[in-house]
């Protein structure tokens, strides 16, 4: 029993060190600009999560449903806004963070928008099929906003949202 209770506690140690390491860099980087921009940061856990899904109606004709599942899926969301005093807060340093969270923390790539100088990255740690952790870095002309998921959504959930959005709005879109 007590081989059992060691291992469990070594295992979820072991677990929860890889999402305390891509919070950590998420941090220095929000902490090293703290003194040159505006910064504001919110987390949202799991329990006001669940609170919110079960607030949210099961009717299938708005939608509901799909928002619903959506918000059973998310355990933590972690947002991170930062505006420059001075200006922008350059470029390269969230492309340094992007570098950071790509080889070290095994990130990859799920997509990136660049338009008129807005930039667009969007990173996921997961399995074959499912999101896992998803960083999502925006960057216009003097703000950056970061924000951490940590879900259990999968490829197929986001399909289905897409498709939705699809025949609702008469635009398309994919992932």
């Amino acid at each position: 029993m007590k081989h059992c209770l060691v291992l469990s506690l070594v295992a979820f140690l072991f677990l929860s060190g890889s999402t305390q390491a891509q919070d950590r860099l998420l941090k220095q980087f929000y902490h090293a600009h703290r003194g040159v921009a505006v910064t504001f940061k919110m987390g949202v856990g799991r329990i006001p999560m669940r609170f919110v899904a079960n607030l949210i109606p099961n009717d299938k004709n708005n939608g509901a449903a799909d928002a619903k599942m959506l918000f059973s899926r998310i355990q933590k969301i972690r947002i991170y806004a930062m505006e420059g005093h001075d200006g922008p807060i350059p470029t390269e340093d969230l492309l340094k963070l992007k570098k950071k969270l790509i080889e070290k923390e095994h990130f990859d790539v799920l997509m990136e928008v660049r338009d008129q100088g807005n930039f667009v990255h969007v990173l996921n740690k997961g399995s074959d099929d499912e999101l896992g952790n998803v960083v999502i870095l925006v960057q216009d002309e003097k703000d950056i906003v970061m924000v951490h998921l940590h879900t259990s959504l999968k490829v197929n959930d986001i399909n289905m949202l897409i498709n939705e959005f699809n025949t609702k709005t008469k635009t398309t879109a994919s992932l």
